[in-house]
C-alpha cells in the first residue's frame, strides 16, 4: 500500500532551496592573496557536467558528491595546461575552460594557483 504524505509550504520551499542552492562552487586564488578571487566556476549539484572539472584537474578527492568537500589545492601551470587539452573544444565545457583561462592568467610568482572546492 502506497502511503501519500503531505508536505507543507516550509518543506516544500526547503526541499526546492536546496536543489537550488546546493551545487559545485570552485573559486581560484592566488596563492599569497586569498581574499582575491581570481576565478569563479558553478554546476549545480544534480548538472550531469559538474564532475567535469575534478576529471581536468585530476582532483577526484576533492569532490564531494552534491558539492565540493571544502578542501583547497594548489596547481602548477603545468596542471593547469594539462587540464585545458583534456577539456578539449566541446562546447558545454567551455565554462570550464573560462575558469582554467583565468586561473592560468593569475598563476603567482611560483607558477601556482590555489583552488578551492566548496
Amino acid at each position: 500500500m502506497v502511503q501519500k504524505r503531505h508536505v507543507n509550504a516550509t518543506d516544500l520551499y526547503t526541499m526546492l532551496a536546496c536543489v537550488v542552492i546546493m551545487g559545485h562552487d570552485i573559486s581560484g586564488f592566488k596563492t599569497n592573496d586569498t581574499e582575491n578571487e581570481i576565478a569563479y566556476l558553478r554546476r549545480s549539484a544534480f548538472n550531469e557536467l559538474n564532475s567535469t572539472i575534478y576529471n581536468a584537474l585530476d582532483c577526484h578527492e576533492c569532490n564531494g558528491g552534491v558539492s565540493g568537500n571544502g578542501n583547497e589545492r594548489k596547481f602548477s601551470k603545468d596542471e593547469l595546461i594539462k587540464a585545458l587539452y583534456f577539456l578539449g573544444t566541446n562546447e558545454d565545457y567551455e565554462p570550464e575552460r573560462k575558469f582554467i583561462s583565468d586561473c592560468l592568467a593569475n598563476i603567482d610568482e611560483n607558477g601556482n594557483v590555489l583552488v578551492g572546492f566548496y
